[in-house]
This record gives structure tokens, sequence and C-alpha cells, in this order.
């Protein structure tokens, strides 16, 4: 069953073409992601793994940012293809990488669309370089803007009733309690989280910034972005 909801809904069509750029708001998460992996990393450690890398949008943005990006997918897009960068096709534990590592492995709004989110970190944690770090983002239903969606829902406010939950390709549902617990059970240990509000043109700094602390304060925006390495206990037995 799950093998055919994948292939109906991540086939060649699933990335549109405008996907393969990011627009404005993308870039600014994008360099957001960028410049905090930087300060966990040496300045010449700049290799990234993108597993889900859809029509290449991020792997395009980092490598116009000096990093080596190499990406993964269900099905690689010919638009991911000619970034130029190395990509792998098929499911993360399905895929032989040698003895490739990486600084960084990247699962951006990819693991809620995985059959099997701790195999999928397990990998990860086998694929993380000694020092790297692991980078996911997932949507927050624990988040206020979830809850608020929900009320609406169950109250008939909204015209597309639960259509937040994105329930056709999203299998997995994550708060930030249940993200750690899969990470650790991975072999991770997080060393930091945010809740991603990105400034914007029509907002002053100083309000973005009051938006990011009162959201994370709580871990209650509608989107987590966790970054966390491999635990060091597992590295000594490695």
């Amino acid at each position: 069953m799950l093998e055919q909801l994948a292939t109906a809904v991540y086939g060649a069509d699933y990335h549109r073409p405008d996907e393969s750029v990011a627009d404005a708001r993308h870039q600014r998460h994008y360099a957001h992601q960028l410049s905090r992996l930087a300060e966990y990393l040496d300045s010449d450690r700049r290799r990234v793994l993108d597993v889900g890398c859809g029509a290449g949008a991020f792997m395009r943005f980092a490598q116009g940012a000096g990093w080596r990006v190499h990406g993964t997918d269900m099905v690689v897009t010919d638009a991911a293809r000619t970034t130029g960068a190395r990509v792998w096709e098929g499911e993360l534990p399905a895929i032989d990488f040698g003895a490739e590592r990486f600084d960084v492995v990247r699962f951006n709004h990819v693991l809620e669309h995985t059959r099997d989110p701790l195999l999928e970190l397990r990998c990860a944690s086998g694929l993380v370089a000694p020092g790297g770090i692991l980078l996911v983002g997932v949507p927050n239903v624990g988040g206020v803007s979830p809850w608020l969606k929900s009320w609406q829902s169950r109250l008939g406010l909204k015209s597309k009733r639960w259509r937040h939950y994105a329930a056709l390709h999203h299998l997995w549902f994550f708060t930030p309690a249940t993200l750690r617990l899969v990470a650790e059970a991975a072999g991770f240990e997080v060393v930091r989280w945010e809740t991603p509000v990105m400034g914007r043109s029509d907002r002053s700094a100083a309000l973005t910034g009051l938006f990011r602390a009162v959201l994370e304060t709580g871990r209650a925006g509608s989107l987590l972005d966790l970054y966390a390495r491999v635990c060091s206990r597992r590295s000594d037995v490695a």
C-alpha cells in the first residue's frame, strides 16, 4: 500500500519546474539554515546531503553560497540533475553510499513523508561525518496555528476542513517531544531548536525577532527546525 502511495504521489510531476529556483521567502529560510549550520562546523566543512532534494532549489542556493551539495529523492527530477550535484534516486535506507560521508545531512520537510522516520534517521546517523550535523525541518502539529485550524475545522469554519494536515502525503505528524524522541532513538543528541520565522519586507526586523522569541519559547510555531549531532556515546562505541 505504501509503495503504491509513494509511486502515485512522488512521481516525476510532483515537483513543479518553477520550484527549481527558490523564491524570496525560501531564500531567507535557506540562508538562515546555512548560517546556523556554519556555526557548528569548521569553515572547510561544507559538504551537505539534501535528502528529498526535489527540484533542486536548496542545492542551487547552497552552491551559490559556497557549499558542496549532493541530493537524494524518491524520483530525481531533471531540474535536480541540472544542478551538477551528485544525486541518488530511491529511499535513503535503500541507497548504497559506500564510504561517502557528509558534514550535514538535511531533511527539510521530508521526514513526515517517509515510511519509517526512525529508520531514515538511523541511516542518516551513519552518513554524518564525525562532528557533523543533522538538520530536520518538519511541520509542528503541536503549534498554535495547527491548533487553531483544527478548531476551525471542528466548528465548520474552514472551507477545506483538515486540509492543514496534508494527510495524503504526510504519513507522520510531529511535536517537539516526538521529534526529539525519534532523533534520540536514532542516536542523535539535539543541540538546537528553532521555530523558523523569516523576515519579511513588510515587517520590521524587531517585530520578526519578537515573533520568533515568543514562538520559540514554547516551541509553538507551525514549523520546527532541529539541529543535532551523533551522540558522543554512540560515536565512542562505533
